[in-house]
Parts: C-alpha cells; sequence; structure tokens
C-alpha cells in the first residue's frame, strides 16, 4: 500500500506539480509539513537555483540529512539561514554552520536546540554580541553558560539570558539590579522568578517592571493591592488581568472609570460569575466582548449577550467553548459571515451545526468547518468538491476523515486534492 502511495504521489509532481505555477507549488507542497522527503528530493532536484524553492525546503521539517547538508553548503545566505533553524537539522550539520561567515546564520546555530554543548561553548566567546545573545537564549544553555553570559558587557546577551527559562533564580536575583529596565522586566517575566525578587522589584522606577510584576501570577495579593494604586493604568490593567488577584480586588477594579482596566477584569479567569454579570450590563463594547470570550461567563449570559447589537459581543460568544449548543445554533444563522465562521471553528458545536456550516456561501465559514477537529466525516464529505481549493485542501488534514474518505479523494480528478489525500494516507500507513 505504501509503495502504491508513493508511485502514486512521484507520478503526481511529474506529471502536474512540475508544471504547476509557483503558488501551488509552495502552498502545496513547501507549506505542508507532511510533505514526505522523497518529493522534497526530487523537488530540488529539479529547481536547483530557484532560490524560493530552496529556501523553502531549507526550512522543512521533513527534510532529509543529506539533502540539508547539501544546503548548508549553498552560497546563498537566506538559504543556509533556513538550514541553520531547521529544528530538524542534524548536529554535524549545525557544526559546519557553526563557523559561518554571516552572524545571523551562526545566531540561528546558537538558538537552534539541536546543536551541540560543543559548538555553544565555541560561541560563547564569539566576537558577535547576536550571535551569544543565541547561545544565552537556547534552551539547552548549561547553567555555567548562562552565569558566564549574565555578565556580558552586552545588554542584549544579558536580556537573554534573563529570558531564558532555564536561568536559575540566583543569576535571576543578580539580573534584577541590572540598570537595564529591560533585562529587569525580563527577570520578572521569568518562570523561575522568585517572591523576594517580584517584592523587591514592585516599587522598581519604571513602569514596565512594574507592570510585568502585576501581571505575575506569582506576586503576592499584598502586592498586587498595592499596585492597584498605582498611577500608571497599564499597571493597573496588569493586576486586572492577573488570574492569581484576589475576587475582592478584581471587584473593585472591575468599577474603575478605565475601560481597558474593566476589559482585563472581563477576561479575567478568576472573575467570579457575579463580576461577569455586572460588566455584561456594561455600556462599552469592548467590556462586553471580553465577558462573551471568558470560559466562566455564564450559559444565562452567554445567550443573552448573543443578542447583543454589537456583532463582535456576539463573535466571542461564537468563538467561547462554553456556550451551549443552543446558543451556537441560534448564532449559526446570524447575518454577519464572522460570526458564523467562530461558530465553525468552536470545538464544542454540534455535529449537525457543523454539517449545515459546511454548505455556507462564504468560504471562510466552510475553512473553518474543514479546520474543526470535531467536525463529522459527512460536513468534510459535503466539501470535497468545493469551489475554493483553500476548503478543499483543509478537509484531508482532519482526523475525522476516514481512511475510506481519504481512498476516495486519491482518485480524484483535481490533482490537488489527489495529491493531498495520498500524502495523509501515506503518512496514516506510517503511523
Amino acid at each position: 500500500m505504501e509503495d502504491k502511495l508513493s508511485i502514486e504521489l512521484k507520478e503526481t509532481y511529474l506529471y502536474e506539480y512540475q508544471f504547476a505555477d509557483w503558488e501551488e507549488l509552495n502552498e502545496d507542497i513547501l507549506k505542508d509539513d507532511d510533505t514526505p522527503s522523497e518529493i522534497l528530493d526530487i523537488l530540488y532536484e529539479a529547481n536547483k537555483t530557484d532560490l524560493r524553492v530552496l529556501r523553502g525546503i531549507a526550512i522543512h521539517r521533513k527534510a532529509s540529512p543529506s539533502l540539508l547538508m547539501t544546503l548548508a553548503n549553498n552560497e546563498n545566505d537566506a538559504v543556509r539561514w533556513g538550514v541553520a533553524e531547521n529544528l530538524s537539522t542534524p548536529k554535524e550539520v549545525l557544526r559546519k554552520l557553526a563557523g559561518d561567515k554571516s552572524e545571523v546564520i551562526r545566531y540561528r546555530v546558537a538558538l537552534n536546540p539541536n546543536t551541540s554543548e560543543a559548538v555553544l561553548l565555541m560561541f560563547l566567546t564569539d566576537e558577535s554580541k547576536i550571535v551569544r545573545s543565541g547561545v544565552a537564549a537556547n534552551e539547552n544553555a548549561t547553567e555555567e553558560m548562562l552565569s558566564k553570559l549574565s555578565h556580558d558587557v552586552e545588554k542584549t546577551v544579558c536580556l537573554a539570558v534573563a529570558e531564558n527559562g532555564n536561568t536559575p533564580s540566583e543569576i535571576l536575583s543578580a539580573l534584577a539590579t541590572d540598570d537595564d529596565r529591560n533585562v529587569r522586566a525580563a527577570v520578572v517575566t521569568n518562570p523561575n522568578v522568585n517572591e523576594e525578587i517580584l517584592i523587591s522589584l514592585a516599587s522598581d522606577e519604571r513602569t514596565a517592571v512594574r507592570e510585568a510584576v502585576a501581571k505575575n501570577k506569582k506576586t503576592p495579593p499584598d502586592i498586587l493591592k498595592k499596585l492597584i494604586r498605582d498611577n500608571e493604568i497599564v499597571v493597573r490593567n496588569g493586576v486586572a488581568a492577573n488570574e492569581s488577584t484576589p475576587v475582592d480586588q478584581l471587584m473593585e477594579l472591575a468599577n474603575d472609570q478605565k475601560q481597558s482596566i474593566r476589559t482585563a477584569v472581563a477576561g479575567n479567569a478568576n472573575s467570579s460569575e457575579a463580576i461577569l454579570r455586572y460588566l455584561s450590563d456594561d455600556g462599552d463594547a469592548y467590556v462586553r466582548k471580553a465577558v462573551a470570550s471568558n470560559r466562566n461567563t455564564p450559559e444565562r449570559v452567554l445567550g443573552r449577550l448573543s443578542k447583543d447589537d454589537d456583532w463582535r459581543v456576539c463573535e466571542n460568544v461564537a468563538k467561547n467553548p462554553s456556550s451551549p449548543p443552543d446558543v451556537l445554533w441560534f448564532l449559526a444563522d446570524y447575518r454577519d459571515g464572522y460570526v458564523r465562521k467562530a461558530v465553525a471553528s468552536n470545538k464544542n458545536a454540534p455535529p449537525e451545526v457543523l454539517v449545515r456550516l459546511s454548505e455556507d456561501d462564504e468560504w471562510l465559514v466552510r475553512e473553518n468547518v474543514a479546520k474543526n477537529v470535531n467536525a463529522p466525516p459527512e460536513a468534510l464529505m459535503k466539501m470535497r468538491n468545493d469551489e475554493d481549493l483553500r476548503v478543499t485542501r483543509l478537509i484531508v488534514k482532519n482526523p475525522n476523515m476516514t481512511t475510506d474518505d481519504l481512498t476516495c479523494l486519491a482518485v480524484s480528478r483535481n490533482f490537488r486534492l489527489r495529491y493531498k489525500a495520498c500524502v495523509q494516507l501515506l503518512k496514516r500507513a506510517g503511523e
């Protein structure tokens, strides 16, 4: 079966895609993560001088190691750059690119999680601050590397250390006293930051730092309470959006004169049903829109908001996974296509609703049905002859497409649909 599918794929490329225009080639092969490496090999052999194709192959996760090594020797920087950032590029290819003359390419090598520790150590003394910042941002950088780079003379390097999720709190404590506000703000957002650091930076002179403290879920309630009184709106906004902010503080902020702060409270996952009911009557549509998107908003409130005068509010109700079936049924007939599109994207939309929307006049609506992982096979197969290829190329990727349905599409007269179906069948056969 796999051999037959492979032959069909090759023949489709040889007899169809080599004569196709760039848009079809790019969309169906280069931008599709499921494209088999054998097709990329054939594509390369036929387009060795087309930089658009070479760049597309260089960044493709299915490109073979041998092909990536070949592309690593390409004279074009954009092609080598693609190989350097590809998460499938082997260590030996990255080792070769570590000596590239371009600092941007060396930076991408330094950032790549597949890069060996030996290469990262070599980059610690690279003359380029960009390359050193790549090491500082690498998820595999050791504590010793991060410690050394935290003392770098260039702030961009220190900033990357502060942002690295593996930087230990001891190093973060030292960076918390850095004279650069961006470094201090990055320390606050690091998942390893401790309460002691947050407390010390809660009174920082720079707004951006206090704002970051206000947004951090680890910030103690008593500190958040103080930040509610901050003179800067963005800081109070941070407290309003923080899911660790106590309900009593959120209730106070729900009465703030600033619309942006009430909106942040309305979108907060920690807001109580009482707060959400209160804000659902707010005179500002942005506030009601945030209530409509909150998963904790009561069904009864969502039902009322589904009849709001502002279509953007209705759109958020349609997107909300907590919206009950009857509300989604109602919104599936909404006059605005963007609202129906939102219903089509909702994973909790009833199967019958998705079947109906699969025949919607708007292609954007049908496209979202095709992408919905809960769309029933009936809805998907209704779109197999859709006039818009943006829809048909998505239905074959939907996990609810049965093998029988894919096999049916694999003999379609539309070569692009036939090719896509074969790719998915081959993928399933290999799983």
